[in-house]
């Protein structure tokens, strides 16, 4: 077995455990559709870090993106960064907060509804099958905590991420790490509310909707509509939503600007008159 230090996230995909076998194999190739477009998206984010950010943090530029580990079983996904020093743990944080965005976002369009967490620490490997060790400990016991879709931080992540939230040169380049990762003051466990830092999933999926011109909040209701929602289990969706909602309105604008939902709104509107203009 190998020995390695750096993150651990492990992802469950809710509601699959109860399919019965025809959405069992249409799961199944969803899933390795999801997986083949985060692999794709592996090659552009390592370049994009290794070529943007690296460079641009003092004495880190030799720092590169490590190769991303996923063992999966059934219905769960387990993804390894191995970083093995605290230096280069610190200065590769926003590209894997950001792959684990896009695991999520990129999942909602497959209609798999991602939940788990992330935990930094060692842990061992053996070929590409066993996952044993501190790290992978942690991560599992926080993974289905959550009632809701998302990914959050142990506290033991958060804990040995205080370094990079409060005092690094990344921060500079993002203004603010919120845009990674944030504390969210009401995170729907199953033993109650906890504050919790979490992934910032909704930076993602807003970027992609500000393109588009559409209302994000109205884009994901409509989005989360298609799903089909088993009796007692409506909370997972009411209380992710509660979630987008609130980084929506209270962290989304400090990267666009105060009035972000109405400008997208008022372009929505022009943009469908000049649609209508045309048909007529």
């Amino acid at each position: 077995m190998e020995k390695h230090f750096g993150f651990v996230a492990i992802l469950d995909a809710l509601g699959v455990s109860n399919y019965k076998i025809e959405e069992a194999l249409e799961f199944g190739s969803r899933k390795n559709l999801l997986l083949k477009e985060l692999d794709e998206g592996i090659v552009a984010l390592t370049t994009h870090f290794n070529e943007k950010i690296s460079p641009n943090v003092k004495s880190r530029s030799h720092i590169q993106f490590p190769k991303v580990t996923i063992c999966t079983f059934g219905d769960t996904i387990i993804i390894c960064w191995p970083t093995e020093t605290e230096q280069a743990t610190t200065g590769v944080a926003p590209g894997i907060f950001m792959w684990l965005q896009q695991a999520i976002v990129k999942g909602l369009h497959h209609k798999i509804l991602l939940r788990g967490s992330v935990s930094l620490g060692e842990y061992l490997v053996d070929g590409d099958n066993t996952l044993l060790g501190p790290a992978i400990a942690d991560a599992s016991a926080w993974a289905e905590e959550a009632d809701w879709f998302g990914v959050i931080l142990t506290p033991t992540c958060r804990l040995a991420m205080t370094r990079y939230f409060e005092n690094s040169d990344l921060i500079k380049l993002s203004n603010n790490p919120e845009d990674w990762c944030v504390k969210y003051p009401a995170v729907p466990l199953h033993e109650g509310i906890k504050e919790l830092v979490v992934v910032s999933w909704p930076q993602c999926f807003l970027e992609a909707v500000e393109k588009e011109h559409l209302p994000g909040y109205a884009k994901i209701s409509v989005l989360l509509s298609k799903y089909s929602i088993p009796k007692g289990v409506e909370s997972k969706f009411e209380n992710s939503l509660k979630f987008f909602k609130w980084y929506e309105e209270n962290i989304y604008p400090k990267f666009v600007d105060n009035k972000s939902e109405k400008i997208r709104i008022e372009k929505a509107k022009k943009s469908l008159g000049k649609r209508q203009k045309k048909t007529l």
